[in-house]
């Protein structure tokens, strides 16, 4: 099986019915011109593909100090009050982290393979792991599947123990698809239960919350032999999720079907009311007659968006749930276990203002995106699938930015699973993206989904996927945009912070209806630091620049901030928060941003987003380039380099391999990057929006050319090379020197013989 097979059956056996839509292909060739396949050609070049990085090139960027091994070496990883994290024996510095997934048997490999897999994202530049969906692996065969299996726990720990020894800290979810017989939690009934569903029963259902436990105390409690210690005691295992993506109203409609979550809202309105008579003047009409919390016959609401007391206090209900669920978690953990990783949960698709008080109780806050995930049109993770494959900059690069307000202010922030996927076009642009987001909203760590699902793509050459960097070179090119802008730090935080402030009382006595908890302005998390900040009294000084209250109990006239907005930020309109930010002096007179036009510049001046123009320039001192269509040009002059565009969209950029900027540096790394393709991939329209069949290797690359201008020192002694994906020089490419100017043209089909051309070094010998 390859890795999308893999994939498809594990997730089908969990129960994961998620992104099917209601359409067939059938249908959708009603709206679609000829079916498109995709083969080499003029327009298409096939590419050599190395999947080890060549030590010492301009793609290894192990030497940039990165990574410092081992991993634990500083002590634990730590939450600081200001939202970033720190190492226990340096907390005055703050720490960023970057990495990949690896999935079900990608960490399943042999010792050898460990090695070079461990060293090969050490060279690629990544600090950070994910482990995920691992347990269906480690408990193969076992019964309960709370116990792990002795030969593949071998394999994971050796893996683990290469991982720490060359300095790459790991993140994993303490539940994630594991497949539990129902009769194991106690419940007399054949089969297993779907994923989603042993998600929701593990704060209401003590079989459930034992089974949790064990496992947790399974993991956890195991001595690495490699290492020498418990995993609890492990500091490279810094951040652990409790159940990932398992926000409650993500499975709302199972849940209401679930007695035991009916019991647990009974009690919670029993215990909040006193009784039905008070409930009953809080409700009116809404409470029925036949309802009474003390016999356990309140009906959960049919919907959590509806109007009334009812869905209100349901959101409140499982926010407390949630955070009483983390509260006895932590308790496990710490007490029992030992254990003092950093713990999060609640990271994905369901969002209401009033979850922010369960987020408080975490140690960090994480969060999940995608853009161009596929949605299935006939069968879960098969083909025919669909995305929109259209620029995301059109849009206003609105992948992720929603996130920022997610975030609590005073608690670090990560992403542990995002991506722009295949086989959608834009996927260059979107690595560059995620990393200048992360770096000016100052988030703590990033993770892309994924390295790998399989041990076979990591080792052998393998078609382009839905995710796996493995199998997509032009995908894991755009990594190296975010690792420099945010892992080195090339683009700057925002200098100002924008939040959503509430108090406690706020969040305990919500207004008649909660929204979600991302306003419709989040374009602004382009623009500035946003956020939202939880707060116990509103008399404490806050450091945000601007506040926006929610008001719901406490008045704006109680807070106490540089400036305090009496708007209600879930009405506020873009007009009104452009103005407020040109008062203030955050977007200044020559800042060009208009959301109505999508047109969005940070106030940094680092990065400009122009939707009209569908153009992103990005210009810092150290990485500069940015996205055009084919025909436009993009000027970044704070990095003195200049990109045109020809006969293809492109992402370009120009980072500095050394500690000068790139006027100053005598070794850069260029990367062109147009669309990449499988040999023979079918898609219903010219659009390439529905996937029909993913063809087969080799990779090919769009045809198209860039010129390059690149302001520099001693332009004159600097030479170009075209570099294989391994990093090996394969050809010197022409280049001019003009009044410290250096100009060349990196151009896919430069030498159709050698291969596909994506990334270029500039240095003087």
């Amino acid at each position: 099986m390859n890795s999308l097979q893999i994939r498809a059956l594990v997730l089908s056996l969990c129960g994961l019915l998620w992104h099917v839509v209601p359409a067939t292909a059938a249908q959708a060739e009603s709206d679609s011109s000829s079916p498109v396949v995709l083969q080499a050609g003029a327009e298409w070049i096939p590419l050599r593909v190395e999947l080890d990085i060549e030590p010492g090139s301009a793609l290894d960027f192990s030497s940039m100090g990165l990574t410092e091994a081992p991993a634990g070496k500083h002590g634990r990883v730590i939450a600081r009050p200001d939202g970033q994290f720190a190492f226990a024996d340096s907390p005055d510095m703050p720490r960023r982290f970057y990495g990949v997934n690896l999935c079900f048997g990608a960490q399943y490999i042999d010792r050898a393979e460990a090695d070079r897999l461990a060293e090969r994202l050490v060279r690629l530049g990544y600090n950070a792991l994910r482990i995920h969906h691992y347990e269906r692996d480690l408990t193969d065969g076992q019964s309960p599947t709370t116990r792990l299996n002795s030969e593949k726990l071998d394999q994971f720990d050796y893996l683990i123990a290469a991982l720490i020894k060359r300095g790459i800290y790991l993140t994993t979810d303490l539940y994630v698809s594991r497949s539990v017989p129902w009769r194991e939690i106690g419940v007399d009934r054949d089969g297993r239960i779907p994923m989603d569903t042993f998600k929701i029963l593990v704060p209401v259902h003590d079989g459930a919350w034992e089974n949790w436990k064990q496992f947790t105390r399974s993991l956890l409690g195991h001595v690495n032999p490699y290492t020498g210690r418990r995993y609890a005691e492990e500091p490279a295992l810094a951040w652990l999720s409790m159940i990932n993506e398992g926000n409650f109203g993500n499975f709302y409609r199972e849940l209401r079907t679930i007695p035991e979550w009916t019991r647990a809202w009974n009690r919670w309105l029993n215990a909040k009311y006193g009784g039905r008579e008070a409930l009953s003047m809080a409700w009116g009409a809404e409470l029925k007659n036949s309802e009474n919390p003390a016999a356990g016959t309140v009906a959960l609401p049919e919907n959590l968006r509806g109007e009334g007391p009812r869905p209100r206090d349901c959101i409140r209900f499982l926010s407390d749930t949630e955070r009483d669920m983390i509260e006895r978690m932590r308790q496990f953990l710490r007490d029992e276990l030992g254990c003092q990783a950093l713990i999060s949960n609640a990271n994905s698709w369901t969002y209401f203002v009033t979850d922010q008080a369960a987020r408080s109780a975490y140690d960090y806050v994480d969060d999940h995106f995608y853009v161009d995930h596929p949605q299935f049109l006939e069968n879960p993770w098969r083909l025919p699938s669909k995305c929109p494959n259209t620029s995301p900059l059109a849009e206003g690069a609105t992948g992720g930015r929603s996130k920022a307000f997610t975030r609590l202010s005073n608690k670090p922030f990560t992403i542990t699973e995002y991506n722009y996927s295949g086989p959608g076009r834009f996927r260059g642009v979107g690595g560059i993206l995620t990393g200048a987001l992360g770096a000016l909203q100052g988030w703590g760590g990033i993770w892309r989904f994924a390295y790998s699902h399989s041990r076979q793509a990591m080792f052998t050459q393998s078609q382009m996927g839905y995710f796996d960097l493995a199998s997509d070179p032009l995908g894991q090119a755009s990594e190296r945009a975010s690792l420099c802008l945010f892992l080195r730090g090339d683009m700057r935080p925002a200098p100002h912070l924008i939040s959503i402030v509430m108090s406690q009382s706020d969040l305990a006595e919500p207004a008649s209806r909660i929204p979600n908890l991302h306003p419709q302005w989040h374009w602004a998390a382009w623009v500035s630091r946003v956020g939202t900040r939880l707060v116990g009294s509103p008399a404490e000084p806050l450091p945000d620049d601007i506040i926006f209250p929610l008001g719901w109990q406490t008045p704006a006239s109680a807070w106490k901030a540089a400036h305090v907005a009496d708007i209600n930020p879930y009405s506020l309109t873009d007009g009104r928060l452009v103005d407020l930010l040109r008062s203030r002096g955050i977007l200044t007179s020559d800042n060009p941003t208009d959301p109505a036009r999508r047109v969005l510049q940070s106030e940094t001046g680092e990065i400009c987003i122009n939707g009209p123009e569908n153009t992103l320039a990005i210009d810092t001192p150290r990485t500069a380039g940015g996205y055009a269509p084919a025909g436009k040009t993009v000027n970044s002059p704070t990095g003195g380099v200049r990109v045109t565009t020809n006969g293809s969209d492109a992402t370009v950029w120009v980072s500095a391999l050394d500690t000068a900027p790139i006027r100053n540096s005598r070794r850069l790394l260029v990367t062109h990057l147009t669309d990449l393709q499988n040999t023979g991939i079918r898609y219903l329209e010219k659009a390439r929006q529905t996937l029909l069949a993913w063809g087969t290797l080799p990779h090919l690359v769009r045809a198209g050319q860039a010129e390059v201008a690149i302001k520099i020192d001693n332009a004159a002694r600097l030479k170009v090379w075209a570099l294989s994906t391994g990093g090996k020089r394969i050809a010197q490419v022409p280049a001019q020197a003009e009044n410290d100017t250096l100009t060349f043209t990196a151009d896919v089909a430069g030498d159709v013989q050698a291969g596909a051309r994506m990334l270029y070094e500039i240095a003087e010998r």
